[in-house]
């Protein structure tokens, strides 16, 4: 196999992997739980594959697959191609970076600022919440207090609350 093949696979591969990320990471907030969202994004994944499976039989070919990787690849040029005269410069390369870079700002921003929603509510300092400092402020968290108190002891530390997050990543996939 050549290097340049080899790259495209990789490539893809990552494409498809980014996608199936991102899909998972895009699931809409409005949604009622997480079993509704985790069941949306399989439906999306299965749209995908089916969208890939041009003969329908199941199965994704190489050939199937380098034509979705070469779709994904032409959307993503196209994304990329500011000007959209079908080459790529350094400018707009740059540019993309720098889009990017913002909308990563923009997602550590809004850590931020959930960060500092959950210092407000420990009214104590105790750097944990228990369910009277998050009263109706905060209800989906008192909704899985339970599950994210490994301990039982009636609070919430950051470390509960990472591994509580770990886990459903974990359950997630």
């Amino acid at each position: 196999m050549n290097k340049p093949l080899v790259f495209l696979a990789f490539s893809v591969a990552g494409l498809l992997l980014a996608d199936l990320a991102m899909a998972q990471s895009t699931a809409p907030a409005a949604a009622p739980d997480r079993a509704a969202r985790r069941a949306e994004f399989q439906a999306r994944a299965q749209a995908r594959f089916a969208e890939s499976d041009r003969n329908h039989d199941g199965r994704i070919s190489l050939a199937e697959f380098q034509d979705a990787s070469d779709r994904k690849l032409a959307e993503r040029f196209q994304r990329l191609d500011a000007n959209h005269d079908g080459q790529l410069t350094q400018d707009e390369l740059q540019q993309a970076r720098a889009q990017r870079g913002e909308k990563m700002m923009e997602r550590r921003q809004a850590r931020a600022g959930r960060l500092q929603e959950l210092r407000a509510l420990d009214t104590n300092k105790d750097q944990a919440l228990d369910r009277a400092e998050i009263g109706n402020r905060m209800p989906r968290l008192l909704e899985h207090f339970d599950q994210i108190d490994a301990n039982h002891d009636g609070r919430i530390t950051r470390d509960e609350m990472r591994a509580s997050r770990a886990a459903m990543r974990a359950q997630a996939r």
